[in-house]
């Protein structure tokens, strides 16, 4: 099982990575996000590491990474079905389940390393602004390791599964629906939280824990999958 896995994981990295002109629109979005973020941290008056960077990062990494991810599961997933070459999968023994979670390793891997190629830029142009070496809080650390990817994965997770068993039409407008959807409830989520609130590290454990939850209804959404639906999708 995990072998197969893997292997389409494998697959899929190597096709993104490839795909150059993909990359470098990825890793764009992923360098401006960064630079930007560091002059609005000084403009809204944030500063230190309690606050200032640690309210911008608790947000920032689950946007931008789910952002790179959208870009990054159009590729994976639609891509395969415009081709037809996703039938060659479906013809194999693995079943839905791990092709879809193959795929979702797949772009989460790379979505999630330039989500963390722009929060380091973020942090340092930061500091350079505000003239002083910015260390985020070892909650905000844990975050960035932990909620962010498993984070990605959902957002990647839902898009996949809606990709593939939906038609091209359908998907257009669902996906752009889905991914706002999520932007929205993060925004919503750093509102309830106020302007001046630091992660503590009981914080950062519901937070985790609800993620998780997240990401295993997600996986139970995938049993709503079989290859014979896929197919009749493909155009």
């Amino acid at each position: 099982m995990m072998n197969g896995i893997f292997v389409i994981a494998k697959k899929e990295i190597r096709q993104l990575t490839h795909n150059t002109q993909l990359m470098v629109s990825a890793l764009a979005m992923a360098l401006i996000f960064g630079a930007i973020s560091g002059p609005a941290l000084t403009a809204t008056g944030g500063t230190g590491t309690s606050i200032g960077i640690d309210t911008l990062l608790f947000t920032f990494g689950l946007m931008i990474g789910l952002l790179i991810g959208y870009i990054l599961s159009g590729q994976t997933f639609l891509r395969e079905k415009q081709d037809g070459t996703i039938e060659t999968l479906l013809a194999g023994p693995l079943p839905v389940k791990e092709i879809w979670l193959g795929k979702v390793i797949g772009v989460l891997i790379p979505a999630y390393v330039l989500t963390l190629v722009s929060t380091v830029l973020m942090i340092i142009v930061s500091g350079f602004l505000q003239g002083e070496v910015l260390i985020p809080s070892g909650p905000i650390i844990l975050h960035l390791v932990t909620v962010v990817p498993a984070f990605i994965a959902c957002g990647v997770g839902v898009l996949g599964f809606i990709q593939l068993l939906l038609g091209m039409r359908e998907n257009q407008i669902i996906n752009i629906a889905v991914i706002f959807g999520l932007i929205f409830l993060i925004s919503f989520s750093r509102e309830l939280l106020g302007p001046g609130f630091t992660m503590s590290w009981a914080g950062e454990g519901v937070i985790l824990a609800l993620t998780v939850a997240l990401l295993l209804v997600v996986n139970v959404m995938t049993r709503f999958l079989d290859k014979e639906r896929i197919v009749r999708t493909i155009p």
